[in-house]
């Protein structure tokens, strides 16, 4: 098997070998026993090494503050603080998840409830596949695997700096996945749009590069990726948003991961790019609004700014 890098797969040996990594295989290692447990003592173990990482790792804690209060400038300084704890917290439980996604897929599906999937089924079959848009929760993985089950799903990502770690995702991801594609890569892209498969992007992040326009994504301005654009203009694929929720039954008391696939965005593509990237934060935007608690905010998502503009951060 080769990897995301193109590294043969002899070259695990040398990932083992090196101290570097021998954190990573501990934390792996030790993913693989611990998500044997209950769901519910994941996620107080999950909680309380998100909550470490929020009173040890003050850079983040000040990253987050910041897109929070960009996005909800109506709240007060505690309610800001209580989300920024919360969606940390979300982020140690989610790391676990991780786990359940990569080696409890079955488990995982039993827990889960999927809204809308007519959808996605009903763009389908249109016959020029279907951009599956979302944004990065913390339970992001676990979406994508659960969604795997239903249909040929084909995921776009970025490499992780981490070649151990990015090892055995990769590794993984291609076993519940038609394809694993990096983000470098839109050949494959239009490929499997064509091939009628669903491809699951989450370009919500901070990018640069010749490829991105500037367009608010919730009250300032930030990068917006033209791809999705270019691929449904090539393919004639649908745009479908989606986000996850994790939650407990109403009834039961049981955690259940919930789907919630929405309708295609209509009038998409237009002719005009830099409309249709802003369509597409605009749709992140709201995607994060359903589930804020469970956003990655701790990523630097204004880093990159337009000319003559002051740092976020």
């Amino acid at each position: 098997m080769k990897s995301t890098h193109g590294m043969k797969s002899s070259s695990l040996k040398q990932l083992i070998l090196s101290p570097k990594y021998w954190p990573t295989w501990f934390f792996l290692g030790v993913l693989r026993l611990v998500i044997i447990l209950p769901l519910r003592w994941l996620e107080i173990i999950g909680s309380f090494f998100g909550l470490l990482l929020y009173y040890l790792k003050p850079s983040r804690v000040r990253i987050a503050t910041i897109n929070l209060k960009i996005a909800y400038p109506e709240k007060s300084d505690d309610e800001i603080q209580a989300l920024c704890k919360e969606s940390i917290k979300q982020l140690g439980i989610g790391a676990l998840e991780i786990g359940l996604a990569w080696w409890q897929l079955k488990r995982l599906v039993k827990s889960s409830k999927i809204n809308g999937l007519e959808h996605l089924t009903s763009a389908l079959k249109k016959g020029n596949g279907v951009i599956l848009l979302t944004s990065h929760f913390t339970c992001l993985e676990v979406g994508g695997h659960i969604l795997s089950t239903k249909l040929p799903l084909e995921a776009v990502f970025k490499p992780a700096k981490n070649k151990a770690f990015d090892y055995i995702m990769f590794k993984k991801r291609q076993e519940h996945l038609s394809l694993v594609i990096s983000n470098d890569n839109p050949r494959k892209m239009i490929a499997a749009l064509k091939r009628n498969h669903a491809l699951w992007y989450a370009p919500d992040q901070n990018l640069h590069g010749k490829d991105i326009v500037f367009a608010p994504y919730f009250n300032e301005l930030a990068t917006a990726i033209t791809a999705p654009a270019r691929l449904a203009k090539l393919s004639g694929a649908a745009l479908v948003p989606y986000y996850i929720k994790r939650h407990k039954h109403e009834d039961t008391g049981k955690i259940i991961y919930e789907i919630f696939i929405q309708p295609e965005v209509e009038n998409f593509p237009t002719d005009d790019i830099n409309h249709d990237a802003a369509k597409i934060n605009s749709i992140n935007e709201s995607l994060v609004r359903n589930n804020p608690g469970q956003y990655l905010w701790v990523h630097k998502r204004y880093k990159t700014r337009p000319a003559g503009e002051k740092a976020v951060y």
